[in-house]
């Protein structure tokens, strides 16, 4: 092997290890740019406490129906006032359960989906420190 094909083979190895780093580098970025991308949306304290309010708040829903859509409709417009609408569909949903069920037009949803409701909801609230509480809804 002369001395000029050893520089180049080395040049091509160092080359190589450069080319691997900034891959290696380029992977990393991705990789969190990516669960960054898909990480839940992280709601405000204040946000999680008016979530919580509005889940007890359920607790108390009439059995009439005419008062179970005026529940409904003063719901929406506190549930108007989170910042964080992914927060809100998961309460959305979990008192849209609860008011077909208190009109007798669903029955009780499984203890399974009300739990997923309360996970979904939780992973907003993770950064504010707030766990929110669902309530199983009464057959």
């Amino acid at each position: 092997m002369t001395a000029s094909t050893s520089l180049r083979h080395n040049k091509s190895i160092l080359l190589g290890l450069i080319a691997l780093l900034v891959f290696t580098a380029t992977a990393i970025g991705a990789g969190r740019w990516w669960d960054q991308h898909n990480a839940p949306s992280q709601a405000s304290k204040a946000d999680c406490a008016l979530a919580q309010k509005i889940i007890d708040e359920t607790a108390e829903l009439p059995t009439d129906k005419t008062a179970v859509e005026k529940w409904e409709k003063t719901e929406q417009q506190r549930r108007a006032q989170l910042k964080d609408g992914y927060l809100g569909a998961s309460i959305s949903n979990y008192n849209g359960l609860a008011a077909m069920q208190a009109k007798g037009e669903a029955t009780p949803p499984l203890k399974k989906r009300v739990q997923e409701l309360a996970d979904q909801a939780n992973s907003h609230c993770s950064d504010a420190d707030v766990k929110l509480v669902f309530p199983a809804l009464a057959s």
